[in-house]
């Protein structure tokens, strides 16, 4: 699900320079008062789940129970995105942490790039995104998605597109996502807004998990040096020549698979689909506590049953060495 998040990312980054100047800053949205969602989730991951925005702050709530190798788990999670900070927190395990938010600094170091840098960034992310649809042969992207139509959900209406596995349903009056399902491989996840609040958001929305202490991110020391060297890499041109490298390996292994269509992966047909699919909810129900304990039980018991059977066998030796002693014919002397 994250490449597939990323590579949506990537394609709307690789937008022309003259629709998007800097990919980095973010659109703003002119819904006066905010807004709040309310979602079901359904598929892998069943739960719900609460987004919430006003301003430039955002708010994301979610419980889901998954269900994978025979064992379920249920995650509560928290996340708040601020101008300058990300809060992340495990609700269940009472931890957060907060790092600091890269994109202004990523856009701000944009900013800073001259005109050949900023070009070779878009070359370079439009690359990026073109290697992705095709390493998963999600040819929809390049075209920015196979429209849908219009669709209604909790009583406002969205536009949807496709984008290889993933479906979206947008509004046109604010910056929500109304529906989302994504089908890839072994994983079906769905998300349904049920219930829509525009203009204005509860007063505890935005309130912190109870009992969370948010620590800071470790792995962030620097977040301007950071975001000053992953600009830099984007518009390098050592990415450049990594990626014409990756593109002609990509080539090579599609001319060498015989792909169906230019540019795409071999398909699987329907019987393969559906052998996939088989596969997959095995591997999801398999208890794999219950065969490791299976397993144990089973050789415990081939031991017992071959302790036994020597332990039979022995004793059948040594009746037969005791009757055969008894017959045993006696020793005459010589005269």
């Amino acid at each position: 699900m994250r490449h597939v998040v990323l590579a949506i990312g990537l394609i709307g980054a690789a937008a022309p320079a003259a629709a998007q100047p800097n990919p980095f800053k973010l659109p703003k949205s002119n819904l006066k008062g905010g807004a709040e969602v309310t979602y079901t989730l359904s598929g892998d991951i069943t739960g719900n789940a609460m987004m919430a925005f006003e301003g430039d702050r955002w708010v994301r709530k979610q419980t889901g129970t998954m269900k994978m190798l025979g064992k379920t788990t249920t995650s509560e999670t928290w996340t708040l995105t601020t101008p300058d900070s990300l809060y992340n927190a495990d609700i269940s395990k009472k931890q957060g942490s907060v790092l600091p938010n890269m994109i202004p600094l990523m856009a701000k170091a944009y900013d800073g790039l001259d005109g050949s840098g900023k070009k070779r960034l878009h070359q370079n992310m439009q690359e990026m995104s073109s290697l992705l649809t095709k390493g998963f042969g999600l040819s929809s992207f390049s075209s920015m998605g196979d429209d849908l139509g219009t669709k209604t959900y909790a009583g406002q209406s969205c536009e949807e597109r496709k984008f290889g596995p993933v479906v979206m349903c947008s509004m046109d009056k604010a910056p929500i996502v109304l529906h989302s399902q994504t089908k890839l491989l072994c994983f079906n996840m769905e998300e349904t807004a049920t219930e829509v609040k525009l203009g204005g958001v509860s007063p505890t929305a935005f309130a912190p998990p109870a009992g969370v202490v948010f620590a800071p991110d470790k792995h962030v020391t620097n977040a301007d040096s950071a975001a000053q060297g992953l600009v830099n890499y984007l518009a390098s041109q050592q990415l450049t020549d990594s990626l014409a490298k990756a593109k002609a390996e990509l080539q090579a292994a599609q001319a060498k698979a015989g792909p169906q269509n230019p540019g795409e992966m071999p398909k699987m047909t329907p019987e393969q689909e559906a052998s996939m699919q088989k596969a997959c909810e095995t591997m999801k129900n398999l208890d794999i506590g219950k065969v490791i304990a299976d397993a144990a039980n089973d050789a415990m018991k081939q031991m017992a049953a071959q302790a036994k059977q020597a332990a039979i066998d022995a004793g059948k030796n040594a009746v037969n060495q005791k009757i055969q002693g008894i017959f045993k014919k006696p020793k005459i002397p010589l005269m």
